[in-house]
This record gives structure tokens, C-alpha cells and sequence, in this order.
């Protein structure tokens, strides 16, 4: 069994020099709480959670170079520079891929913790780490909201125009136009120019704006 973690921005891959005892994968299901009343709390499933792989580890220091369980020996300080790199640059997380030969872990993940002390007198460094999985965000196409075409502004009314006949009133025409006798005001105001100042004298031939 080997641990291979690659850095997925330039391709370097560092694999681990000892194996952790154990590697620890956090698994489940995501649930969301509500409180009803005269029932209690209710769990309601609301997706998974992101898996996470966490492990306690030594870095070998020089003297342990030449030991059996010593796989592919690098300076702990470089491989500790070297994870080091996956922490987020400028506010953007750095991807990598961990895979773990012989189980079926194979998957991109992002650096979550790490710490590391150096101990003892081979030059060790003993470390922690914890990798949370990367998931794509997508959004179904079907999920999407549909478009919908801004609604067409209605076009003003057209204006309309009436020629004044013998024995017309500004009354006689809004009754004509509009149903209503009453409303001769609005007539008289789109033509005061051409009526002059008293809306009770109109004559045959004057061509009124009708306004909607």
C-alpha cells in the first residue's frame, strides 16, 4: 500500500515515506433539523456530506533513511514545505488528488489541516493531516429558472382628431367620444390653444386633438 498525494496546479506528486496505522474516512449523510411543534425535532435528509480522510504520520528524518519501512526517503522539511503548497493562494483553494493504493480511494481533495512538530533525535517531523473531498458544483440544466422574454410595453394610443360641424358642443363631442358629456374638459385642455379662452365657444372647421 502506498499514499500518493498529487498537486493538481503543476502535477507534482509526493508520496508519502511511512504509513500512518490507520487512515480515517468520514462518511454520511447530511441532515437538516426542524423543530415541530407536538411532534419534536424531525431529521430530514438534505444530501451527503463531503467525504474526509484524516491521518497521524511521521515524516523520517535522515537517520531512518536506510529503514525497510521507509519508502522513496525526501527531507521531511521539503515534504513539509511541500503540502505546505496546498493551502490557499490569493484567496483560491489549491486542489489536489489522493489515492491510496490497494482501497478504493482515488479522488480530488483539498488540504483542511495540517500540523506538523519535529520530535525526537532521527530529525523526524510527526504531522496530522485532514483532506476534505472536492465536488463540482453543477446544476442541471432542467433546474435551471426558464427565461422569459421582458413583457412588450403597450404602445400608446393613437391619437385621434374630429372637425368641428355646425351645431357641435365640447359636451355634444366627449358624449360622441367618450360616453360621457361631463368629460369635455379633457378635450377643451388638449385644444385650449385653439379654442381660445372660453371652452363655450367653438366653431364649424376648428379640428380638435382627442385625447385617450
Amino acid at each position: 500500500m502506498d499514499i500518493y498525494l498529487t498537486n493538481l496546479k503543476n502535477n507534482n506528486r509526493l508520496r508519502f515515506p511511512m504509513l500512518p496505522q490507520e487512515i480515517s474516512v468520514k462518511l454520511g449523510n447530511q441532515f437538516t433539523n426542524y423543530t415541530i411543534i407536538q411532534i419534536g425535532e424531525v431529521r430530514i435528509p438534505s444530501g451527503t456530506t463531503l467525504d474526509g480522510f484524516s491521518w497521524n504520520g511521521i515524516l523520517p528524518g535522515e537517520k531512518r533513511r536506510g529503514a525497510p519501512y521507509v519508502r522513496g526517503w525526501h527531507d521531511p522539511k521539503a515534504i513539509y514545505k511541500w503540502i505546505e503548497s496546498l493551502k490557499p493562494q490569493g484567496g483560491k483553494p489549491v486542489k489536489a488528488r489522493l489515492l491510496v493504493t490497494e482501497t478504493p480511494i482515488n479522488c480530488d481533495v483539498y488540504l483542511s489541516t495540517f500540523s506538523a512538530t519535529p520530535t525526537g533525535g532521527y530529525g523526524d517531523i510527526n504531522y496530522s493531516i485532514t483532506l476534505t473531498q472536492a465536488k463540482e458544483i453543477r446544476i442541471p440544466k432542467s433546474a435551471a429558472a426558464p427565461r422569459t422574454a421582458a413583457p412588450a410595453r403597450p404602445s400608446p394610443p393613437a391619437e385621434k382628431t374630429y372637425t368641428v360641424k355646425s351645431g357641435d358642443t365640447l359636451w355634444k363631442i366627449a358624449q360622441q367620444f367618450y360616453g360621457a358629456g361631463a368629460q369635455y374638459p379633457k378635450i377643451y385642455e388638449a385644444n385650449k390653444g385653439v379654442i381660445g379662452g372660453n371652452p363655450n365657444r367653438i366653431y364649424p372647421g376648428q379640428v380638435y386633438t382627442i385625447p385617450g
